[in-house]
């Protein structure tokens, strides 16, 4: 699968998957983030998010309370590479 262009999708979200707990908070704040019925695990449906979608994912990465509190997922600029501050 081939990225979208940074233009229309400047943020890349990385997910660890194997961290995921499956509290499902993420799903419970972000439209973009669904619980995994088989595997128990939250889900991305899209790993490219525009200025729109970027609050809400920003919030499901605030939530998370996978890997001790720190959680399992990042979004980052892909302009500049840096983690977005949630």
């Amino acid at each position: 699968m081939t990225a979208p262009d940074v233009d229309e999708k400047p943020y890349k979200i990385i997910f660890d998957g194997k961290g995921c707990i499956g509290s499902g908070k993420c799903a419970e704040v972000s439209e973009n983030w669904e619980m995994n019925l088989e595997t128990g695990l939250a889900q991305a449906r899209s790993h490219y998010v525009d200025e729109e979608e970027l609050e809400h994912n920003l919030d499901a990465a605030r939530v998370c309370p996978a890997r001790n509190g720190e959680g399992v997922i990042t979004v980052i600029d892909r302009e500049t590479g840096e983690e977005v501050e949630p």
